[in-house]
Parts: structure tokens; sequence; C-alpha cells
């Protein structure tokens, strides 16, 4: 909690159901500012939504020409490349390191 105070650390809210089963609607994730660092396939980023301004929490799947291929875990409730293709990696805002799960 102190990270998240002093900066170093975001919170992000997760809504919707597209990263089911492994984050559900109201669990927070708990993210490093993302500022050029390697990225590794399979970690889990809040991006930018190409085309809009709202943030989204997606899997990194892969790299494509210079950018990301992210998915969710929920193919039928997600939002992600399959639609808009690969993201450029100045749109990924930041790293989760950790999940505090919602109490429903």
């Amino acid at each position: 909690m102190i990270l998240i105070l002093l900066g170093r650390r975001r919170l992000f809210r997760v809504d919707g159901d597209s990263m089911l089963p492994a984050l559900k609607p109201g669990d927070r994730v708990i993210a490093i500012p993302y500022r050029g660092e390697q990225l590794q396939s399979g970690a889990v980023v809040v991006v930018t939504h190409p085309g809009q301004r709202q943030l989204m929490i997606k899997r990194l799947s892969a790299p494509c020409n210079g950018g990301w291929w992210v998915l969710g875990d929920n193919p039928a409730s997600s939002s992600d490349s399959r639609q808009f293709g690969p993201i450029a990696a100045i749109a990924i805002r930041a790293i989760a390191t950790a999940v505090v799960p919602s109490k429903n």
C-alpha cells in the first residue's frame, strides 16, 4: 500500500469478463508503470485501447512488428488484438505485479 501512496505502483479495477477465469470483475490489479522495460509473453498489462482512450487489462501474447499482440483470457467476452490488431509498445501503461481479489 505504501508503494501505491508513493506512486511506485498503481491500482486498476477489473471491469467485465474479458480476463476470466484469472481476473474477475471487481478484482484490483497492482501494477508498476511501464517505462520501456523488457516485456515477456504471458504478462498481464494495462494498455490503452487503440482508437479509444479507455484502459484495458489484457495478457501479452506475442511481439508483432514492433508492437504486441494482446488477448483477453476469455475470448468470447474480450475486445483485443483479434479485433484491432497488435498494439504499439507506447500503448502499454503498466505491468501487473499482484491481484487483490474482490470481496464478492
